[in-house]
């Protein structure tokens, strides 16, 4: 299908494939998938696509690239002018919102400073007895929220880690060391910045440490819940969507993304720590360049519509404190009443653990305690 030394590749297929589905479906024009930019009027065609208000500037880039590469295919060069200069001014536009670091409209409608989550997370806490899926959502949102946010990616593919000799070196780790003061450390090895040059270079940067609230929240969570994943589900890692779909039930922001949680807490960051040093250390935290995170991440923006968001939180926390009283008192008593069965089984599993594993010898009282057998391969 390349003519004229244009290549047409399976992303420009797709996009053609998309916009061919949006004027068929939504719009109910009689065309053909493999002719309809070539038969249609062209005017009508970049109208189209120009006047959709649901789709961002980007998307609208997108189709328009595509359809100036097939028109040029097809040798109407004319047409395809059209359709490229309309997209460069779309490029235009995107650079200079960048550039002076604004936010585009989907962004402006889900975008959220920092102490959106803060309270949020305010709010989740006072929930007792929740699911282990409810948990999870809270956990995602508390190491997104006092720990700088990696890439999607590694949240999604990040294992448990008892020893660090066990590291392959391939997999994504969460280091938890309870022994002393206890230590959690993210490790990263492989992401989209895992082959560029300075992290290449200093392998240290694959070690980032977790403190503070992420660290306990962290910690707590594998002692309660202890799992081979860091988010799963019945054993299964769970795919990136579903993430995307636990922070969007958990925040309560419809089209809330991993990326403006990462501009968000970098917006919050910068304001807090002015000096370069400080960037340059979140900029390596986070796996991308300080340029990278002045120019996609860190946003200026109008504070009237933020505000407003922390202030919605803040009053959902207000109503919920007239309760909070006799949900503690309750979860006292339970507390006190109820056998830590968790515990017990993770004590056991640890136990189990040691004794086939590393060899120990056991003690009797343990046996009993923890109702451990011989059955003369290994210990159950």
């Amino acid at each position: 299908m390349a003519r004229n030394n244009f290549i047409w590749s399976s992303i420009l297929q797709t996009r053609y494939n998309a916009l061919f589905n949006y004027l068929k479906n939504t719009l109910h024009l009689n065309i053909n998938l493999d002719d309809y930019i070539d038969k249609m009027n062209k005017r009508e065609l970049l109208k189209y696509i120009v006047n959709n208000k649901k789709w961002s500037d980007s998307t609208k880039e997108s189709y328009l690239l595509m359809a100036a590469r097939k028109l040029n295919i097809l040798k109407n060069t004319k047409q395809a002018k059209k359709f490229s200069e309309e997209a460069f001014e779309y490029i235009k536009k995107r650079g200079e919102k960048e550039g002076n670091n604004g936010l585009d409209s989907k962004e402006i409608e889900n975008w959220r400073p920092h102490q959106f989550f803060i309270d949020r997370l305010s709010i989740l806490k006072q929930d007792i007895n929740i699911s282990i899926t409810q948990h999870l959502k809270i956990l995602l949102l508390t190491i997104l929220t006092y720990q700088p946010p990696l890439r999607t990616s590694f949240y999604t593919s990040a294992l448990f880690l008892r020893e660090k000799k066990d590291n392959d070196k391939k997999h994504n780790y969460i280091y938890v060391n309870r022994r002393g003061s206890s230590k959690v450390q993210y490790i990263v090895n492989k992401d989209k910045a895992s082959n560029y040059k300075v992290y290449n270079i200093n392998k240290n940067l694959s070690f980032i440490d977790v403190e503070g609230e992420a660290k306990t929240a962290i910690i707590n969570s594998y002692m309660n819940f202890p799992r081979n994943y860091l988010f799963e589900i019945n054993n299964t890692p769970i795919s990136d969507s579903t993430l995307l779909n636990w922070l969007r039930e958990i925040t309560g922001v419809p089209k809330i993304t991993i990326d403006i949680m990462r501009s968000s807490y970098i917006t919050w960051f910068y304001e807090m720590h002015p000096h370069f040093n400080d960037r340059e250390k979140l900029g390596k935290v986070m796996r991308h360049s300080q340029r990278t995170a002045q120019l996609n991440y860190n946003k200026v923006f109008e504070t009237d519509h933020l505000e407003e968001s922390c202030r919605e939180s803040k009053k959902d926390l207000v109503d919920k404190n007239y309760q909070l009283d006799e949900v503690k008192k309750k979860l006292l008593a339970y507390q006190i009443t109820r056998p830590n069965e968790l515990l017990f089984k993770k004590r056991r599993r640890d136990i189990l653990y040691q004794l086939n594993t590393k060899g120990r010898t056991p003690r009797e009282t343990t046996l009993k305690m923890y109702n451990i057998k011989y059955n003369g391969d290994k210990y159950e």
